[in-house]
């Protein structure tokens, strides 16, 4: 049974090759990782972390990427009980997840349980983003847009429509297929660490 690790993919060392070898079967997804992931890193604009084989990390010999997640830090906005005064509630936000194609809708039976790998490695990266927030910058949620293939996986770990704290997309998802939602950290911890 391998035992995987979410890593920081400049601190990664992976080759462009296995950046490029990645499919998730978006290729919009695809492309992203592979061209324009390190440099949105330098910009300021959110860290890139991808899921690989612990193993291969400590070896630097990292061969398949099994998964990948771009995080950035935002607030949300909202009034409380009617009051005009406005309110910000620090989160981070999963801008980029995405899983292997040939894992997607595949049961980790190897993994010693009955769920599904996207399952498995969403709730890795929700442990990476825990740590986060308790060693390295303090949010208080975590927050993204759950297109139609996500949003049944984010439901399952108690993400919760965060409609009334921002509207959809309008330029990038005219048609708002993209649904915005949010999960309390402190709400939820046998949620994220998967109990």
């Amino acid at each position: 049974m391998s035992s995987f690790i979410y890593v920081e993919l400049e601190e990664s060392k992976v080759s462009p090759s296995v950046l490029k070898a990645f499919d998730c079967y978006h290729p919009d997804f695809n492309d992203f990782l592979a061209n324009d992931a390190l440099k949105f890193s330098a910009d300021g604009m959110g860290v890139t972390y991808i899921l690989v084989d612990e193993e291969e990390f400590y070896n630097h010999n990292i061969s398949v990427i099994f998964a990948f997640a771009t995080l950035q830090a935002m607030s949300l906005y909202f009034h409380q009980n009617h009051s005009p005064d406005l309110f910000d509630l620090p989160c981070a936000e999963i801008k980029y997840f995405a899983i292997a194609g040939t894992l997607q809708k595949v049961l980790a039976y190897d993994m010693g349980g009955f769920k599904y790998y996207s399952t498995v490695f969403f709730e890795y990266l929700l442990m990476k983003l825990y740590e986060i927030s308790t060693r390295v910058m303090g949010f208080q949620a975590i927050f993204l847009r759950a297109n139609d293939n996500g949003r049944k996986l984010y439901k399952r770990k108690r993400f919760a429509d965060a409609s009334d704290y921002i509207i959809p997309y309008t330029d990038d998802d005219p048609l708002a297929k993209c649904t915005p939602m949010i999960l309390s950290i402190s709400d939820h911890l046998y949620d994220i660490f998967g109990i």
